[in-house]
């Protein structure tokens, strides 16, 4: 598992929204002003948060982001994986760019990866976005 600005980033986003959205839809502009992010970055984070149906854009003058879910249904899993695909990946059985296996079907580590990844998607199912505002 890496984690990468995307990741972060679209935390950093949800979270902002989480916090402003009683007032109404969050512009994009302050979240970047407020959290110190690219702009256009941050407009190809949302997109992948829109998407990923975490949240929905209002348009208009007073328009910008909400979430389409209460922060508890929100978990980290689910923001992780909207922007970066799979939070942990085990690679045993896949192929590399020559098509050869990386590693034989009995491979000893595969059971260790497998763990490995029970636990880190177990972990990020638990905490949910209203979990980190309190």
């Amino acid at each position: 598992m890496r984690m990468t600005t995307q990741g972060d980033y679209a935390l950093r986003c949800i979270l902002a929204i989480a916090y402003k959205s009683a007032k109404g839809p969050v512009a994009i502009s302050r979240i970047v002003e407020e959290e110190h992010l690219p702009s256009d970055y941050t407009e190809q984070l949302m997109m992948k948060l829109r998407h990923g149906k975490l949240v929905k854009s209002v348009r208009g003058v007073k328009g910008g982001y909400l979430l389409n879910r209460h922060p508890s249904r929100i978990t980290l899993k689910d923001v992780l994986e909207a922007v970066e695909g799979q939070a942990f990946k085990v690679i045993c059985g896949h192929k590399n760019g020559r098509k050869k296996k990386m590693c034989s079907g009995e491979c000893v580590l595969k059971g260790v990866w497998m763990g490995l990844k029970r636990k880190i998607d177990g972990y990020l199912e638990n905490k949910t976005i209203a979990s980190l505002m309190k």
